[in-house]
């Protein structure tokens, strides 16, 4: 997997275009040209698909097969993209089936490359820890294939370069360049993570030889460049408790560079939550799944939210007396679609389940050094905090409370579940306003001997667009006696969004229960 100095240096291909293209570019662009005029460049954007085999007559909405992909390609086809990028996770189980079947939907819906008119499409692919590794999971290729010989045969990790050639009809290479109408697309394979070891997903060391060979043609803030990666880039979307990003390498490198655009994937995070991209001495924005949205329990590590999982190792403790089960996200697949004007770049977020926009369209001006509306500070200003509407009030009532229950990995302890008695605390809908997304709820419950418990919840529908039914839901939370101290209740509950701005909270009496 070495990159030869050919391939550092790029002279030719995409690198010289670029240079030749960006001299001559004009940025006075008339005021309301993103709205009237054609885009310079679009492309679809998705990652963590996790296609497992072709799903012939199955439904769309299912797991693993590529009907959900082609639908989306379908999708893309349909707004004239240019090209598309995965952001890795392609292979579910890092076998061959899958990746074929993977190319399998692309070539359905592109074949040779190309719209039904002759037109050329690009393919702005690179692979993640399942394509790579995904066979070790489980031991779902051990299983599948007992015959250690034959095993060997089906495992992408052993021939990637065969096997990549054989699905997208391309050469492989751990980083890559490409040209696409005058804008330079980077992609970094997970294996490009070599230095810190095959299963690592926190080195990426080669991108920083690659970008210094490369630097004179790419430092045009007039020009932005896109790169892509699987893990998040350390630091940046989402903020430092990111699931899954790096070790801050491609963090450093990139500063160097203002125009760059660097997507990643890996967490399933959805693109409802407007930390999704973030932009500092670069741009990095998170690209959600188009499989499931992840939860982002890291958030408040260990216990994450109620309705979520814990963080630790021994987390199923922490779980087991927890009173909500864990929130559902299999039902949300993300995606974008990116414009790039001259004055300008828009992107949409849609959900393709539903066909419903994820939120309002983030336009980012050019060149990128104008601004950075985007910067987390910046970004919070313009979004307000939730608020339940006028008149609203919260519901308590007393009933039996139940704990989740759990056992540990080896099953060699166990907890019990458990109902005891407490209150449960309801609280009415939020309006759903894209301008002020409800993301959590912080439900408290304070004692009138001064002692108080808080809760979490993650918000039902919080992955989803405010037009779903989902952003509409009402929000519970439940207390156990054991859990409050002594005398009357006075519970509170604030709707926050995701940059933790709180609307007004909601607030009741309640008789104490013991």
């Amino acid at each position: 997997m070495d990159i030869t100095r050919k391939q550092f240096l790029l002279g030719g291909a995409a690198f010289s275009a670029l240079g030749a293209f960006a001299g001559n570019r004009f940025f006075a662009a008339a005021s309301g040209f993103a709205a009237s005029g054609r885009p310079r460049l679009r492309f679809g954007v998705v990652s963590d698909i996790h296609i497992t085999h072709v799903g012939a007559d199955e439904k769309m909405e299912g797991g693993g097969n590529n009907l959900m992909f082609k639908h989306t390609l379908e999708w893309f086809r349909r707004q004239n993209v240019d090209a598309v990028v995965i952001a890795g996770d392609m292979a579910d189980k890092g076998l061959d089936e899958n990746l074929m079947a993977v190319a399998d939907a692309w070539y359905s819906v592109f074949p040779e490359d190309k719209y039904p008119d002759g037109r050329r499409i690009e393919k702005v692919f690179v692979n993640g820890n399942h394509d790579w590794i995904g066979w070790r999971y489980g031991h779902v290729a051990e299983k599948k294939y007992p015959d250690k010989e034959e095993r060997v045969k089906h495992i992408l990790q052993h021939d990637m370069r065969a096997w990549w050639d054989r699905a997208f009809h391309e050469e492989y290479s751990p980083i890559y360049a490409k040209n696409i109408k005058g804008y330079t697309f980077i992609g970094s394979h997970w294996d490009a993570a070599q230095a810190g070891g095959a299963n690592s997903n926190s080195n990426f060391s080669l991108i920083g030889p690659f970008l210094e060979a490369n630097a004179k043609k790419l430092l045009n803030p007039s020009l932005p460049f896109f790169y892509v990666q699987h893990p998040h880039l350390k630091d940046t979307c989402y903020g430092p408790w990111a699931w899954g990003h790096d070790r801050g390498f491609t963090t450093k490198t990139l500063s160097a560079f203002p125009n760059a655009i660097a997507f990643s994937g890996h967490s399933h995070y959805p693109l409802t939550d407007e930390r999704s991209i973030w932009q500092g001495a670069f741009t990095s924005v998170g690209t959600g799944s188009l499989r499931y949205t992840g939860m982002p329990y890291d958030e408040y590590a260990p216990e994450g939210f109620e309705n979520t999982g814990a963080t630790t190792k021994d987390g199923w403790r922490i779980d087991a007396v927890k009173t909500r089960k864990k929130i559902s996200g299999g039902d949300c697949r993300n995606g974008m679609l990116w414009s790039v004007y001259d004055d300008c770049i828009v992107v949409k977020r849609r959900e393709f389940l539903s066909g419903l926009e994820l939120g309002p369209e983030w336009v980012m001006p050019l060149p990128a050094a104008e601004s950075r509306p985007f910067a987390f500070a910046e970004h919070a200003k313009k979004l307000r905090a939730p608020q339940f509407p006028e008149g609203a009030a919260l519901s308590v009532a007393r009933q039996k409370v139940k704990t989740r229950g759990g056992k540990s990995n080896d099953g060699k302890e166990r907890i019990e579940a458990e109902s005891k008695p407490g209150f449960k605390v309801t609280a009415p809908p939020v309006p759903p306003d894209p301008a002020a997304r409800l993301y959590s709820l912080e439900f408290t419950a304070t004692s009138a001997d001064g002692k108080s418990c808080m809760k979490r919840i993650l918000a039902e529908g919080f992955n989803h667009s405010a037009a779903h039914a989902k952003a509409k839901s009402t929000h519970w939370c439940y207390f156990r006696d054991a859990e409050l101290g002594a005398g009357d209740v006075r519970f509170s509950v604030a709707p926050l969004n995701c940059f933790g701005a709180r609307g007004k909270a909601l607030v009741c009496e309640a008789k104490g229960g013991k």
